[in-house]
């Protein structure tokens, strides 16, 4: 993993690789993406050091988020209100949060979920508000090879979906590029603060705060 990541920040040639404080970057999207998504990225906010990616083939490894890198400790916020539906350690990804944001404007449960934290500062059952501080960044689990937040973004197949398929939150969900997402609109990486539209499904702040 850590050499695919060195390939990828020397593909991209980004600051966020070899200085993990650059803002204003935005990592590629892979070759093999058909739908690659335009992004436009504030000057202020941390870097994408890697995008959304789906398998190659299908007993291939995908990418189902962003990775944002920034310095340990800084703050991971709320992407939008909502429910804290797990907050937990596992040795895979660390510390992670996921939120319950409920159903969108077509009846499809939203999930975001935050990976690798350094701490969480949120317990199951909270509810959160739009840019609320919920952790910090951080390295942990075997699967985060430098400080950086996993995000992700999953979405019921259908209305209750998710409840017709058993208990656990993952079944009858979707991974979702985070990029279709942005409260200002698609590829349109919106800062907590900075919202000056509604245009998307769920609309979301960036997950990370912009300096």
């Amino acid at each position: 993993m850590a050499k695919g990541l060195l390939a990828l920040c020397a593909l991209a040639a980004l600051g966020a690789c070899g200085d993990r404080s650059s803002y204003g970057h935005s990592a590629p999207y892979m070759f093999h993406m058909r739908d690659k998504i335009p992004v436009a990225m504030p000057a202020n906010a941390p870097s994408i050091a890697q995008q959304f990616m789906t398998p190659k083939t299908e007993d291939g490894q995908g990418h189902y988020g962003i990775d944002v890198a920034d310095p340990p400790g800084s703050p991971v916020i709320a992407a939008a209100a909502g429910t804290v539906y797990l907050s937990y350690f596992e040795p895979m990804y660390g510390n992670r949060i996921v939120i319950d944001h409920g159903p969108d404007a077509n009846g499809r449960r939203v999930f975001t979920h935050y990976k690798h934290l350094d701490v969480r500062q949120v317990e199951a059952g909270a509810r959160v508000v739009q840019g609320q501080q919920i952790g910090t960044l951080g390295e942990t689990g075997v699967l985060s090879s430098y400080a950086h937040l996993h995000f992700e973004v999953s979405r019921e197949k259908s209305p209750g979906a998710r409840r017709a398929t058993g208990d656990n939150y993952w079944q009858g969900m979707v991974p979702q590029d985070p990029q279709l997402y942005w409260a200002n609109g698609v590829g349109q990486v919106t800062c907590a603060g900075s919202v000056t539209g509604n245009s998307g499904p769920m609309p979301l702040v960036y997950p990370v705060a912009c300096g």
